[in-house]
């Protein structure tokens, strides 16, 4: 931060809070003389480190009050920050964020409670899927079990020969 600019604003409101007739009389200096030989307009470029230029045109002097209003901005901001205060910007952008989400939880949640209604109707219970693999087992295990029967069978009788 600039420290010749702090004191320029300093000065500027400790100027504007001792006498209302002082700032009137800053207005009517600004006012009628805007040349480089004005104390205030000299003080602006001093604080920028700019050169003074011969005539001050208006232009030049509205781009000097814009960096100048940029550079209290954010020394105002650093200030706040120190404080943890956010700005209007970020509060919002945040404030904007958690809609955001909100909205998306929301459709997710629908998504979610539409899944668990369908698989809700066709679900079965743990117990239901135990009955059914044991029922499965015995099933396999009784029809093994008639295979290797059929199969000895064969064997005992013999194999079938071939009739000429």
């Amino acid at each position: 931060m600039n420290i010749n600019l702090l004191e320029f604003w300093g000065q500027t409101f400790l100027n504007a809070a001792r006498s209302q007739k002082q700032l009137e009389n800053l207005n009517k200096l600004m006012g009628d003389n805007s040349s480089a030989d004005n104390p205030v307009v000299s003080s602006i470029f001093k604080a920028f480190g700019v050169s003074k230029p011969e005539k001050v045109t208006p232009e030049d002097f509205i781009g000097l009050t814009k960096k100048s209003t940029d550079a209290y901005k954010e020394f105002f901001k650093s200030s706040l920050n120190m404080f943890e205060v956010v700005s209007k910007e970020d509060h919002l952008k945040v404030i904007k964020e958690n809609e955001e989400l909100k909205e998306k939880i929301t459709q997710q949640e629908k998504i979610l409670n539409i899944y668990q209604n369908l698989a809700g109707k066709d679900a079965f219970g743990q117990e239901q899927v135990v009955d059914s693999l044991t029922q499965i087992m015995k099933n396999q295990t009784q029809q093994f079990q008639d295979l290797v029967k059929q199969a000895n069978q064969y064997f005992k009788k013999g194999p079938p020969t071939k009739k000429k």
